[in-house]
């Protein structure tokens, strides 16, 4: 009998293809993709035990070429349920003790400030005139992102990526954008849609904000290199929806 497979071609980094309903094979696309694979394969042992939700448990790795495979964490993706499992899970994540775990350390404001001058020179000019003033104040917010205690971050907190069965959070995919950094990252797009009225502190929500306004522009700039119109189009219609 023939294998069942089911191919998944829309992420930036990776392909994957789900065989047999059953085991999830990744593999990158690129040489970033690479490190961050890298990554993912010593991080999630060290950290499975310690969080409250499955996480990819990977079976088998192989370097030549990069190739690696799970077995599949059945979930949809999450909409608003499960507000206190969600925090439970950042809570955990957020509590590791950083000097313990296989992650990457950058210096965040130095990373932002880079990115941020990629998006002046990418993504600005895209936008029509009167948007840009606008869009520059956005840029110049970076230098804000000071002051908090860093942590380790999943840095990719989206719908598809947090796994919930029977209205429960009980998975989280896609590690390779994990690093120690700002937690409030990971709070960037629940406190923006589905769980607003979180208590949290004042300038973590602040930050949050920042984030979430940011994200679109990642969009326009991975459509730019990549060369694909769909993915500037959106992502300037986040843009402008978030100025």
């Amino acid at each position: 009998m023939e294998a069942a497979l089911l191919e998944i071609d829309e992420g930036w980094d990776y392909k994957v293809l789900i065989v047999d309903d059953t085991w999830v094979v990744r593999w990158p696309r690129h040489r970033l993709a690479v490190e961050e694979i890298e990554q993912e394969v010593v991080l999630l042992p060290a950290v499975a035990p310690l969080l409250p939700v499955e996480v990819p448990r990977f079976e088998y790795v192989s370097r030549e070429p990069w190739l690696v495979a799970y077995r599949l964490i059945r979930g949809e993706p999450l909409e608003n349920e499960d507000p206190d499992g969600v925090r439970a899970f950042l809570d955990a994540l957020h509590g590791l003790e950083v000097d313990d775990v296989p992650a990457r350390h950058p210096d965040w404001l130095e990373t932002y400030r880079e990115q941020a001058e990629e998006f002046r020179r990418l993504v600005l000019p895209l936008l029509d005139p009167d948007e840009r003033t606008g869009g520059d104040a956005l840029l110049a917010e970076v230098e804000t992102l000071t002051g908090f205690q860093p942590a380790l971050t999943h840095s990719d907190v989206a719908p598809n990526h947090l796994l919930v069965r029977e209205g429960t959070l009980v998975g989280v995919i896609d590690w390779g954008d994990a690093r120690v950094g700002d937690p409030a990252l990971d709070y960037a797009w629940l406190l923006n849609e589905p769980f607003p009225g979180w208590d949290v502190d004042d300038d973590l929500r602040r930050r949050a904000r920042f984030y979430y306004r940011l994200a679109p522009w990642f969009d326009v700039h991975y459509g730019v290199f990549t060369e694909r119109p769909q993915w500037v189009r959106s992502g300037l219609a986040g843009i402008r929806e978030r100025l």
